[in-house]
């Protein structure tokens, strides 16, 4: 949807309702919430459908097909989604029939006119937040606009509408786990052969203070994780974050020397910390120093994709921290107790989730490989030790 030929009638009559009666109208067909996507090179709008971004109990079971005799493939797919948890949504935006998701709601309001194309326009930037899953994207999203033309016939542009007032952006990225070696790497002077990596690198570093130019940008909203199976703390958060941190900050002191205070909310969203391998230099933990961004926890997938040697998709179990999130149910299901090996039955006790995180931390933190403890439990894998043994 990059360029709209609106229809020349002078005005809808829908434009002489009152303005807080039209946003209303606006409100119900949008929902708050859009994707922006690329397709065939040019920006697309679709549904978003607000899945869950920070709870602990989406860990990659609820993608899995409720019709009876699904493939496990279609599990698989939609695990190993690089929109992450906003995989209804990919499946939704390239939906054959797009009347089935409701794509087409917002385009019937932009062809109206162009005082509702306008109109629909300012509606999106202030009160819309875009969603954003991939770099390309919000590369493309994020190039310089054109200037808009008063000829009738020409082509009118969205997003050059939008894109200087866009107030609510939320971006989720799920990368291979070999992007964020790459900028370790990269952080320590340490030459990127792979060009695709490297052209990657160059996005990486150039967006962010694009992003953080958006004049009206009040909200952002990051989500991360890489697309590998081991646990999340073997990215260093630090390096992986410093050239967004470096581009708010960059914001924050220009903001500061025009003398201007515009509030901007910033929120990173990443999986839990794993007491075995984060560390005060290389992560983000609690008691560090105040920031000026907010950094909200998640339990991270725990179900993946795993492609087979004869090209088939089958989907593989690992549980990041806490490892024992489930362990109790397990525990009941088997008949075994951890009674006699740690001093205590989780079965028997009634523990919050932060309670087990507690109580697994405290093990960790002992000596303790909780791997160990669980090898004999059906559907535990030790993919971390395996990947701290690579070549």
């Amino acid at each position: 949807m990059t360029d709209l030929h609106v229809h020349s009638q002078r005005e809808s009559n829908l434009l002489s309702m009152p303005v807080e009666i039209r946003r209303a109208i606006y409100a119900y067909i949008i929902h708050g919430q859009t994707h922006a996507f690329l397709s065939q090179g040019r920006l697309q709008l679709s549904v978003c459908l607000q899945p869950s971004l920070g709870d602990d109990r989406h860990d990659g079971r609820e993608r899995k097909p409720t019709a009876e005799g699904s493939p496990d493939t279609t599990w698989a797919r939609r695990l190993r989604s690089s929109w992450g948890a906003h995989w209804g949504c990919e499946e939704a935006a390239y939906a054959e029939n797009l009347h089935e998701h409701g794509h087409n709601h917002i385009y019937n309001l932009l062809f109206v006119c162009k005082k509702m194309f306008l109109d629909v326009c300012d509606f999106v930037s202030e009160r819309t937040a875009i969603n954003i899953a991939d770099l390309d994207t919000l590369d493309v999203l994020l190039q310089t606009p054109f200037e808009l033309s008063s000829d009738l016939n020409r082509p009118w542009n969205f997003w050059d509408c939008t894109r200087p007032a866009i107030r609510k952006l939320r971006i989720a990225l799920r990368l291979p786990l070999a992007f964020y070696e790459a900028l370790q790497e990269d952080e320590n002077l340490v030459s990127v052969t792979n060009h695709n990596t490297s052209v990657e690198l160059n996005k990486w570093a150039r967006l962010w203070p694009a992003v953080c130019q958006l004049p009206q940008l009040r909200s952002l909203h990051i989500w991360l994780d890489h697309s590998n199976i081991p646990s999340w703390s073997f990215v260093n958060e630090r390096v992986a974050l410093r050239q967004v941190i470096a581009a708010i900050m960059a914001r924050m002191q220009a903001c500061s020397k025009e003398r201007t205070t515009p509030r901007m909310d910033i929120t990173f969203n990443l999986p839990k910390l794993h007491p075995r391998f984060a560390r005060p230099d290389t992560h983000f933990f609690e008691e560090s120093p105040p920031r000026p961004f907010y950094i909200e926890r998640r339990i991270r997938q725990r179900f993946h994709c795993e492609e087979l040697a004869n090209g088939n998709l089958d989907v593989a179990y690992k549980a990041d921290f806490p490892v024992m999130h489930e362990y109790p149910e397990l525990c009941a299901e088997n008949d075994k107790e951890l009674q006699g090996v740690v001093g205590t039955a989780l079965r028997e006790v009634d523990m919050t989730l932060e309670q087990v995180e507690d109580f697994e931390r405290m093990l960790w933190e002992e000596g303790t490989n909780v791997y160990e403890l669980i090898t004999e439990m059906p559907g535990f894998q030790d993919e971390d030790a395996a990947y701290m043994r690579r070549p």
